[in-house]
């Protein structure tokens, strides 16, 4: 026990000159005598607890193997676990020649191969699909196949032979001990702080691939960006503790991750109609925000398909092929997107979105027939769009405002349920002339014939024509009251099949991207992607939807920024957050 003497000292020379003059034997001094006993006794108490419980934070191996480490204690209390290692083993040796790998009933090998080459290596050489996977390394069986053994190949440079080894290495090892703290320590303060704001969402995403974000994000008009910098980086840097604060990061050089979540993500939607019948309304879903044009590829089968067309019951948009689909030809169209409507795609994660108007800014339609030939079919689509003659809302003065012209654009795909109709026409249904002509009967010519009545008679002239034949032939492309119409009235029609692709910003929803660096790849290797997903399902607000995805690699990084090409082109908006 501790001498009590000590503590009375520090005791007395912190009374009044009144107590201390007491003698020890007296009722005062015999109080400062307990005093000074309990005082040690609670010494004594919180140094045993410091030893037995916070000094062993300290390290992260446990104090025996059967028993697990004190910061492994910590973390089963807020829930945080520490990694295993990807490979079950009995242990494992690492010299300069290589690595040996040991196995047992409790931890087979068959399951290790599993892990590292999937269950195909059951039907063929296991040790051969080990070398592909390890380039540089050389494998073999021993001890009846209770021992795996990986050195370098002859022949093979120290460099790669080195790296695989590393990589091999990283999974047989459990998560690294101070990769696990530092993670402890920013998952904690994250969820005390909250989770589903942008900086807390980036901070657990990095912390579980071992890096810590640097406190200065840069916000961007649909995105938050953020780096991950080597453990312990932060403590060091001037513009984090420093007199510097508020400063550009100095260490942006040494960023190992780049991160980047986006609120609202543009992504692709399609639909399919693998058999649309004709003047049979089909729906079109579009979970989106936005609305889009979509690209519309249409395919005839096996037999002609004369004149088709779409038509969106909704807006009342209708896009036609003055031509005729042989079997075997595909349509797909481009549409023609006005600014005001592909300005609500735009964003840090989208600067390529509609690509095809960089280059044909008017849309384009292209024709593949069944041997690959391409033919340019743009001057043969045609939209129209106007108001019902049988609508109970239309007026008169709502037909002056109609669109007849020739132009390649699809009708427009509004958020919510669309009702869309596919249509042909192989008769003609009315008569076209302009103001000054006389025609008494017309047919519809194909595109290589030089006479006869063709939708090319939509251009120019028929704004000087009557607008009576205007809505005529609105009025025969609204002529959709399917009641009498029968599956034997469309049974011998062209086959079609239709698609149609489109661009959505869903609602409620966030996409967490991360490029897959070299600092990625030794995060996966130890099995942290599928912790990382699981984190952030967990901390994202109820009801969103949230995306991880690890692209390519990004090009190399620009020398003036220290970003990388996409995220320097986007730097003049960035709004930095504190």
């Amino acid at each position: 026990m501790a001498d009590t003497r000590v503590r009375r000292e520090r005791l007395l020379s912190l009374l009044p000159r009144i107590f201390t003059s007491q003698p020890e034997s007296s009722a005062l001094g015999r109080v400062i005598d307990g005093m000074a006993a309990s005082l040690t006794r609670m010494d004594e108490a919180l140094t045993r607890v410091q030893y037995d419980r916070w000094v062993g934070l300290a390290s992260h191996h446990p104090p025996s193997t059967d028993d697990i480490s004190a910061l492994e204690s910590l973390g089963q209390l807020l829930q945080i676990t520490r990694l295993p290692a990807r490979i079950r083993h009995g242990g494992y040796e690492r010299s300069p020649a290589g690595i040996e790998v040991r196995f047992s009933p409790a931890a087979p090998l068959a399951e290790a191969l599993d892990e590292l080459i999937g269950s195909g290596w059951r039907q063929s050489d296991p040790l051969g699909l080990l070398e592909a996977r390890f380039s540089g390394l050389r494998f073999t069986l021993a001890d009846a196949s209770n021992s795996l053994r990986a050195e370098p190949a002859p022949g093979t440079p120290t460099e790669t032979a080195t790296s695989s080894l590393a990589l091999l290495q990283t999974q047989l090892d459990p998560e690294p001990g101070e990769a696990f703290r530092q993670r402890l320590l920013i998952t904690s303060r994250v969820r005390m702080g909250g989770l589903t704001t942008p900086r807390a969402l980036l901070s657990l995403a990095l912390a579980d691939l071992g890096a810590e974000t640097c406190p200065q994000l840069e916000r961007h008009p649909d995105s938050t960006l953020a780096i991950g910098l080597p453990p312990g980086t932060r403590k060091r840097c001037p513009a984090c503790t420093g007199d510097t604060r508020g400063q550009p990061c100095p260490n942006q050089g040494q960023a190992v991750i780049t991160a980047w979540l986006t609120e609202n993500p543009v992504l692709d939607a399609r639909h399919l109609e693998p058999t649309p019948r004709l003047r049979r309304v089909f729906k079109v879903e579009n979970a989106s925000l936005c609305p889009d044009r979509p690209v519309i590829t249409l395919e005839a089968r096996d037999q002609p398909v004369p004149y088709p067309a779409l038509r969106s019951l909704d807006s009342g948009e209708i896009t036609l092929y003055a031509g005729t689909l042989r079997p075997g030809d595909t349509l797909v169209l481009y549409p023609a997107c006005p600014p005001a409507e592909t300005a609500r795609f735009d964003g840090f994660d989208s600067p390529d979105h509609h690509p095809w108007l960089t280059t044909h800014p008017q849309g384009r339609a292209v024709i593949t027939d069944a041997g690959g030939m391409e033919r340019d079919v743009s001057s043969s689509i045609f939209y129209l769009w106007g108001a019902r003659l049988d609508d109970r809302d239309t007026t008169f003065d709502a037909l002056h405002f109609g669109v007849l012209e020739q132009r390649a654009l699809s009708p427009l795909l509004r958020p919510g349920s669309n009702d869309w109709m596919l249509l042909t026409f192989a008769q003609p249904d009315a008569t076209f002339a302009d103001s000054d002509d006389t025609v008494t009967s017309s047919r519809f010519a194909d595109s290589d014939d030089l006479d006869g009545t063709r939708f090319a008679l939509l251009d120019g002239t028929i704004g000087q024509g009557d607008a009576r034949y205007a809505s005529v032939l609105l009025e025969s492309f609204n002529k959709t009251n399917t009641g009498g119409t029968t599956e034997s009235d469309t049974a011998h029609l062209g086959r079609l099949s239709l698609r149609l692709d489109w661009l959505t910003r869903p609602p409620a929803s966030i996409r967490l991207r991360i490029p897959r660096t070299d600092w990625v790849a030794t995060a996966d290797a130890r099995n942290a992607l599928p912790l990382l997903r699981d984190d952030i399902a967990r901390a994202s607000a109820a009801g969103v939807r949230a995306l991880v995805e690890f692209p390519a690699p990004p090009q190399p990084l620009d020398e003036g920024t220290g970003l990388a090409p996409a995220t320097a082109r986007h730097r003049a908006g960035k709004a930095p957050l504190r």
